[in-house]
């Protein structure tokens, strides 16, 4: 009896020690393009996505690029985020690449500043700034000016720690489905499954190897058909490997993303900015990041 007691206290300590010490991860979700339809309304997409997060109790951070809400319809789809309790954060106007051919007055005024201006009468939009494509200038200088102008206006920066390719796995199923309508678009959730996980332990290792210990990650996926149709599969995911999925919230709480990387080229996932800043661990960074040319082949190969 002795025996079994000890055997169930063992087992009781583990699990306690698993879901005490579990990696954890929060949605965020960039763009808000509900002009695409292919398959679903831009309704259905945004009711799909939203009813999946209610049903898994989890709120997120959506990051609107602006030119997508200059309509009633839209304005009433990013309502819908709003009334859920859904942080609401500024991605810029146009989703411009933050490089050589913008200045910093032009991006401030014509991207950051009309954007927030669009966004502020929603109750849930908070100062949270994600930079498209993850690039925060293209010299020092310029990213520079922009980090002091965020603290000057009380701004955070909605820095991402997994990125990821979910974008062009859409872009590849959304082609598919066009030419081909009975193709199984199963075959697309499962690569996206294996790619996110395979991103997931990627950076939540380099976390460890740079910090000494992992964050509460955010991971970076898209406003678009395909989390419509399997972004509860990828949560379930996470849940089966033993990681807790969590509020964006909480997750920017992390004293991580408070860190200004002084390295460059600027931008990428947080993790690989804070890893090329070591000067440590060149072999294990790719430049970019993440890209649809790490992607092409293996989908190629795969007939997707």
């Amino acid at each position: 009896m002795k025996k079994l007691y000890f055997a169930i206290f063992a087992l009781a300590l583990s699990l306690l020690i698993s879901i005490c010490f579990a990696s954890e991860v929060a949605i965020t979700m960039d763009d808000f393009d509900v002009q695409e339809s292919t398959l679903l309304s831009p309704a259905e997409r945004n009711d799909r996505i939203l009813l999946t997060l209610a049903d898994q109790n989890i709120k997120a951070d959506l990051f609107v690029a602006c030119k997508f809400i200059q309509t009633k319809e839209a304005k009433k789809l990013l309502q819908k985020w709003n009334d859920f309790g859904h942080t609401i954060g500024n991605h810029t106007f146009t989703h411009p690449y933050f490089g050589k051919n913008i200045t910093v007055a032009d991006f401030l005024s014509k991207e950051i500043t009309r954007c927030e201006n669009q966004l502020k009468p929603y109750q849930q939009f908070q100062k949270i700034f994600r930079f498209p494509m993850l690039a925060e200038g293209n010299t020092t200088e310029k990213r520079d000016q922009l980090r002091q102008w965020f603290k000057n206006n009380g701004y955070s920066i909605g820095h991402v720690t997994i990125d990821a390719s979910d974008w062009y796995i859409d872009q590849r199923m959304r082609e598919k489905y066009n030419s081909d309508p009975k193709f199984n678009l199963l075959k697309y959730r499962d690569y996206y499954m294996a790619h996110i996980w395979d991103r997931a332990q990627y950076y939540n290792e380099l976390s460890k190897k740079v910090l000494g210990h992992e964050v509460k990650n955010t991971l970076l996926i898209h406003f678009n058909l395909l989390n419509a149709l399997y972004l509860n599969d990828l949560i379930n995911m996470f849940k089966q490997k033993g990681w807790k999925v969590i509020n964006a919230n909480a997750a920017f709480k992390d004293t991580v993303f408070q860190s200004e990387p002084n390295s460059m080229p600027s931008g990428q996932s947080l993790i690989w900015a804070l890893a090329k800043e070591s000067g440590k661990f060149e072999s294990e960074l790719r430049y970019p990041g993440e890209d649809e040319s790490y992607e092409k082949p293996k989908m190629d190969a795969l007939g997707l």
